[in-house]
């Protein structure tokens, strides 16, 4: 192997992170760790799969489970498609697979959910394949180290980055066919954690990503102790805080939504409804929605159509308002506020009436949950 790759692993066997996902080549393990950290940041993402793990400890668990169960175990994680499709997959695996996963990067590829990203963990780490992973981690060690100076948004870029990678993970299969003829295993060499047998795929794509990860950071590395500085084509000609070069982003959306907080009269609960349709948050719940193309007044609420398809001539009291809330997704700022409102008499068009001491049992989005810890 060249001086880069070995020492990657020297470096890797002595400051290797120990998660419980790097404890295991357990396929359902790791397709549930990829699949929470994907846009999560580690240490927000490890709690989670730990819940995860607890609550659905195998495929046929996570399938059997109601899309509501798995909603709220995912709550606060963002992103809800993920977990839709988390389940679905397992489905799939269960029905499809008799609960064993396909031991193929293009089978795994087929899968619902499963991106090349998640389709080269998972063949790596639990199969031993040599297929490199490419995250954003990976992007910036990559661009930074050879001088990569193209925007990595683009596909040729992109190719090219894959195609460092590849001649890379070739040099590892290589050396560990060498090995293997001398009576070694490479992977006992090189994983810190000595009782698990990761493959050597494995072994260099979580490498790759945990450097990225703690030392070749977006901003301010520590360059001049790197042991890489030597070799580094952004270090040598000042682009470490240029690279990766992205081109400029879409401003983001806004979407101005108000919720009707709707209660009812001498009873304790409040109406939700569940999101549908391809939008965000679906299958998540919350109260009756207003959206409007800006923001609003009580005023110009209540001369809204949706107003009076939701009260008509009925009496409604206002209880009062919130102040305006902000929401980032990466593609959208929702501007939120809430508005309390009491009816004399319930009325399914304004969704499920639900228990306060039921409130808890809903999977909801950030916004609401917010709303809810302080109601």
């Amino acid at each position: 192997m060249n001086d880069f790759l070995n020492k990657l692993f020297k470096w890797y066997k002595a400051n290797a992170r120990d998660f419980p996902f790097r404890r295991t080549t357990d396929p359902y393990l790791i397709w549930l760790s990829e699949i929470i950290m994907q846009q999560t940041r580690i240490e927000q993402g490890v709690p989670y799969y730990n819940k995860f793990a607890d609550v659905f400890p195998t495929v046929q668990d996570l399938a059997v489970a109601t899309e509501d169960e798995v909603l709220k175990q995912w709550q606060g994680l963002g992103y809800y498609s993920r977990a839709r499709n988390l389940h679905s997959t397992a489905n799939d695996i269960v029905e499809k697979y008799n609960g064993i996963f396909p031991e193929t990067y293009d089978r795994l590829r087929a899968l619902k959910g499963i991106g090349d990203y998640t389709a080269a963990a998972i063949a790596s780490v639990c199969f031993g394949l040599p297929h490199p992973v490419m995250d954003g981690n990976v992007i910036r060690f990559i661009t930074r180290h050879f001088g990569i100076t193209g925007p990595v948004d683009e596909a040729a870029v992109k190719k090219e980055i894959m195609e460092v990678l590849n001649g890379l993970m070739e040099q590892i299969q290589d050396a560990g066919c060498r090995l293997q003829d001398a009576g070694c295993r490479m992977q006992d060499i090189l994983h810190p954690v000595s009782h698990i047998p990761h493959p050597t795929s494995g072994t260099f794509n979580q490498a790759m990503i945990e450097f990225g990860a703690t030392y070749c950071v977006p901003r301010n590395p520590q360059c001049n102790n790197c042991i890489f500085n030597d070799s580094c084509y952004a270090l040598k000609f000042g682009m470490v805080e240029k690279l990766p070069l992205k081109k400029q982003q879409q401003p983001l959306k806004p979407r101005y939504f108000n919720y009707l907080v709707i209660s009812v009269r001498g009873k304790k609960g409040l109406f939700f409804r569940k999101r549908t349709g391809n939008d965000i948050w679906k299958g998540l719940y919350e109260f009756p929605l207003i959206e409007t193309s800006k923001t609003v007044n009580l005023q110009r609420l209540m001369n809204t159509p949706e107003w009076r398809q939701f009260f008509g001539a009925s009496k409604v009291k206002v209880l009062g308002q919130s102040t305006q809330v902000s929401h980032l997704l990466s593609h959208l700022k929702i501007t939120a506020r809430f508005y309390t409102l009491e009816i004399e008499k319930p009325s399914e068009k304004f969704g499920t009436y639900i228990l306060r001491s039921k409130f808890n049992d809903l999977p909801v989005h950030r916004i609401i949950e917010k709303y809810l810890e302080d109601y």
